[in-house]
């Protein structure tokens, strides 16, 4: 392909999430800056051998990146309302222009069953879970196909008793330590009616212990998002 084929494919998609090299110097006009968010996750720059789940792919960058770091297989999950197209949708694009091996499948977190999918090594689960009615279950269900000693990488929405937003920053705390979870039952959280449930951090700590996760740790905070890795029991 010439570096216009590469360009026309591209233009194809009227809206990209994620911003992905496709060759040719041509990198997707997504709104997210990926390189920085696989930073912020820590993700290991080695992933030789090791089987990858991500779980609300979008476009495919994680999907890819794991895949360019030698994760010799690699299964990508979303549904078409994420993916906005059931045909040529941003993720179908960017895996054919860079003749990716990345599996997709369409499919719910609720679907997954490691009888079926195996067990991974690595999961990414990033920016779904307060998209979910069922949220516990979700983490049941990441920890049913995660290997033991495997690690969660999960970023979510979270939300604390008092927040102050100061130059963009947000600050806040919890009156106590007690786990809390909101739930959204309209578009309450930033008029979107797809944002059901927002945990405290406290709450979050104790889902993921209770889906079978140890070893927690909040990486960073960043606005209302929080960065957790947890390993596999």
């Amino acid at each position: 392909m010439s570096r216009a084929d590469v360009q026309e494919a591209v233009a194809e998609l009227a809206v990209w999430r994620h911003r992905i090299d496709v060759g040719y110097g041509v990198v997707t006009p997504g709104n997210e800056d990926c390189e920085a968010e696989v930073h912020k996750l820590a993700l290991p720059v080695d992933l030789t051998g090791r089987r990858v789940l991500d779980v609300g792919c979008s476009d495919g960058f994680y999907s890819f990146t794991c895949e360019e770091r030698g994760a010799h297989d690699v299964l990508a999950v979303d549904d078409f309302s994420s993916l906005m197209n059931p045909e040529r949708n941003g993720f179908a694009i960017a895996a054919e222009l860079r003749g990716s091996n990345v599996r997709f499948q369409h499919r719910s977190v609720y679907d997954l069953d490691p009888d079926i999918d195996g067990l991974f090594d690595v999961v990414l689960f990033l920016n779904v879970l307060y998209h979910l009615k069922h949220p516990l279950l979700a983490l049941e269900k990441l920890a049913s196909v995660t290997s033991p000693g495997g690690e969660l990488y999960l970023k979510t929405y979270f939300r604390r008793d008092l927040r102050v937003w100061w130059r963009g920053r947000a600050f806040g705390f919890d009156w106590t330590r007690r786990p809390k979870l909101w739930f959204f039952p309209g578009d309450e959280l930033a008029h979107d009616p797809t944002n059901w449930c927002a945990p405290n951090l406290t709450c979050l700590d104790a889902m993921l212990v209770t889906a079978g996760y140890r070893r927690l740790e909040h990486l960073r905070t960043a606005g209302d998002r929080v960065y957790v890795r947890a390993t596999r029991s």
